[in-house]
């Protein structure tokens, strides 16, 4: 594990890949390789890219990714995939839209399966992200699942983060729902040549200024909605100068800092979630049959069976 941790380190990309592949098996393997590799982080701009399917991340993310590594060195991208029903891995949908990126060796790609996180994020994404840093990219950017309205945990993971819409969708009603308005530092419209986009830039920035008025915002921060047209490039280099005004911005004061406080809170939070799951699952199923049936008798609460099985509190 030293030597495959220092070949990482060093830059070696097949041990970046065994380390990622470590992480994600989330055995105790894993929890020594990220003791060993998080004091070497710190350095990364994270950029979380999120939205509803069909908004075109992917197609985004390849040609971000693209336009990236010229200037930042080494880019990873963390793609999280929804889980085969089959194998339990990645689908890998987002692997088959960034094929551009394939020959380029300054970007890495990971996909992820989000396996059984309810939410846009698994906690596996994080650890990628702590290895990536680690080992020296400087631009990492994660996508989400992109299923459902929930995408805010995004957040937990990004410095900077990157809602995408598109026309046709719904998305200005969709941003709205899921709390986007307020967690998103820049809105890009995605397909802008397509029928409905200018529509769509009108919803979205309209929200963003009634937002401004209102005072709902925490930093002084005003997130700017952008037209996007990835397949010809349109509007990639203003998004690019978006993303560098962000990260310039998040240098001065306090607000880096402030920006990892309550990214590693829900991180901590995240952990031992897991950590409490991962100790109820392996709790003896004699004790959890005792509780239920404990339960089934109305002599106890659900809540107390199950500080009884974690060993919390006697009854």
């Amino acid at each position: 594990m030293k030597d495959l941790i220092q070949s990482a380190l060093g830059g070696d990309i097949n041990a970046i890949a065994r380390l990622l592949s470590i992480s994600e098996s989330g055995s105790g393997e894993s929890h020594r390789l990220h003791e060993a590799l998080f004091p070497h982080g710190g350095k990364a701009h994270i950029i979380g890219i999120t939205g509803p399917a069909g908004a075109g991340k992917s197609t985004l993310i390849g040609q971000l990714a693209a336009c990236f590594a010229p200037v930042s060195g080494k880019v990873a991208v963390i793609a999280c995939d929804p889980s085969s029903p089959a194998s339990g891995g990645a689908l890998l949908g987002d692997r088959i839209r960034m094929r551009s990126l394939e020959a380029d060796a300054r970007v890495f790609v990971r996909s992820l399966a989000s396996r059984h996180s309810r939410a846009g994020l698994p906690l596996a994404a994080f650890r990628a992200a702590d290895i990536f840093d680690a080992c020296g990219f400087e631009r990492i950017i994660v996508e989400t699942v992109g299923t459902g309205q929930n995408q805010l945990d995004i957040m937990e993971a990004a410095h900077t983060i990157i809602a995408v819409s598109s026309p046709g969708l719904g998305d200005e009603i969709q941003a709205m729902k899921s709390g986007l308005l307020e967690v998103a530092h820049i809105h890009a419209i995605a397909k802008s040549d397509l029928d409905g986009a200018e529509k769509t830039l009108l919803d979205i920035k309209n929200a963003v200024r009634l937002r401004r008025q209102g005072g709902d915002t925490d930093d002084g921060w005003t997130a700017p909605v952008l037209p996007i047209d990835s397949l010809s490039g349109d509007g990639l280099e203003a998004l690019q100068q978006a993303i560098q005004a962000h990260e310039d911005f998040l240098h001065r004061g306090d607000h880096l800092a402030d920006r990892c406080r309550r990214m590693f809170r829900a991180r901590i939070y995240r952990e031992a979630a897991e950590q409490l799951e991962r100790s109820f699952a392996g709790a003896p199923e004699g004790s959890v049959c005792d509780c239920i049936e404990t339960v089934m008798l109305r002599q106890a609460t659900p809540a107390q069976a199950a500080r009884k099985i974690l060993g919390k509190l006697e009854f």
